[in-house]
């Protein structure tokens, strides 16, 4: 039995081929900032920060100050000039990048299924974007209007993946044990293991198996008949 279910967003709820995405999002980011600050030093600060808020965790700060406190050194600019840059950005060109994604039909309903088995469900993305980027991918999934429970974002973490300390991060916010919750995920290093370490169960979504059905792991049609065998 298990009383809480995580989510991965990007390969999981949503068709989005990362290594697709995040080279066009790096260039139309560029692109859009190129007319402010000189767009590859820019970039390469970005890159910077975010390694560093992902490799040096603080159980004290989330992820977002770390990643400001880096960029801002890295940039020698302060939030206040990249803040309206990056609102903008998010509100007019992150969502031509929709184009790249195509929603799950069986997402949602594995999502609503979790909720009305009486679970909670939590959207455990990598926290390494803004709420304002996870809460439009959710929408390109066509599930902006469910209750999750938990959101994981830069704003609101402290540890991102693979640190197993993140799962336990969010199992602390669904204020379920990690052993009462299951993952599922696309991602063996990032999603699978690490939630395996602090005791979840965990499915990994591998589309494309040829058919092939194992305890845990499949398509998102198998994932639900995984979730029903532990309810």
């Amino acid at each position: 039995m298990i009383r809480a279910v995580l989510f991965d967003l990007d390969g999981t709820l949503l068709g989005n081929d990362m290594d697709r995405f995040m080279p066009v999002y790096f260039d139309r980011l560029r692109g859009f900032v190129a007319p402010h600050h000189p767009p590859e030093p820019f970039l390469s600060a970005l890159l910077s920060a975010v390694r560093e808020a992902i490799r040096r965790p603080d159980p004290r700060r989330t992820v977002w100050e770390r990643f400001v406190e880096a960029f801002e050194q890295e940039t020698k600019r302060p939030m206040d000039f990249w803040m309206p840059l990056f609102d903008r950005f998010y509100a007019e060109i992150f969502p031509s990048l929709r184009a790249l994604t195509e929603p799950r039909v069986e997402a949602r309903l594995l999502v609503e299924r979790a909720r009305a088995w009486g679970l909670r469900i939590a959207i455990a993305t990598n926290p390494v974007f803004p709420e304002i980027a996870i809460r439009q991918r959710l929408e390109w999934a066509g599930l902006e209007d469910i209750p999750f429970d938990w959101i994981t974002t830069m704003e609101n973490m402290r540890f991102t993946k693979p640190w197993p300390e993140y799962y336990r991060e969010v199992a602390d916010h669904l204020q379920v044990p990690p052993e009462a919750c299951g993952m599922i995920g696309n991602d063996r290093k990032q999603d699978i293991e690490p939630a395996q370490q602090v005791g979840m169960q965990t499915f990994w979504v591998c589309e494309g198996g040829n058919g092939m059905f194992r305890k845990n792991q499949g398509d998102l049609r198998q994932a639900l008949r995984w979730l029903e065998d532990l309810n």
